[in-house]
C-alpha cells in the first residue's frame, strides 16, 4: 500500500513568499498614511493662514483712511509662531493704493508665506 502525502496546506515556501507580499503592502500603506497626514497638516496651516490674513486685509480695508507705510505683529495666541506684516503702498494714481498683507510661520525650518495683495480706492 502506498502512503499519499496530503496537499491540503501551505508549505513554508509559499507562506514566507505571502509574508514577505503581505510586508511590501504593509509598508507601502503605512507610507502613503504618513504623507497624508503631513499633507492635511501643511493644509490646515495655509487654511488657518489665508483666514487670518483676510481678517487683516478686513481690518484695512474698514479703516476711515490708509495709512501708507508697513506695520506688523505675531500672532501667538491663535497661530503660535507666526507674524504678519501689512504694506499700504500709494500708487502712481491719485487716491489707488496697494495694500498687501503676508501671514509668515516656520513649518519644519522652512518658512512659509501667505500673501492677499488687493488694490482699493481712496474713501
Amino acid at each position: 500500500m502506498l502512503l499519499r502525502r496530503s496537499s491540503a496546506g501551505f508549505s513554508l515556501v509559499e507562506m514566507l513568499a505571502a509574508l514577505g507580499i503581505f510586508s511590501i503592502g504593509v509598508v507601502a500603506t503605512l507610507q502613503v498614511f504618513a504623507v497624508c497626514l503631513r499633507s492635511t497638516g501643511i493644509s490646515r496651516d495655509y487654511t488657518r493662514a489665508s483666514l487670518l490674513a483676510q481678517g487683516l486685509m478686513e481690518e484695512t480695508l474698514a479703516a476711515e483712511d490708509f495709512t501708507v507705510g508697513e506695520d506688523g505683529g505675531e500672532l501667538d495666541d491663535v497661530f503660535p509662531g507666526a507674524t504678519w506684516a501689512r504694506e499700504v503702498i500709494e500708487t502712481e494714481m491719485a487716491g489707488l493704493y496697494v495694500i498687501r498683507v503676508n501671514v509668515i510661520w516656520s513649518d519644519r525650518g522652512k518658512e512659509r508665506v501667505f500673501e492677499l495683495t488687493t488694490l482699493s480706492a481712496e474713501r
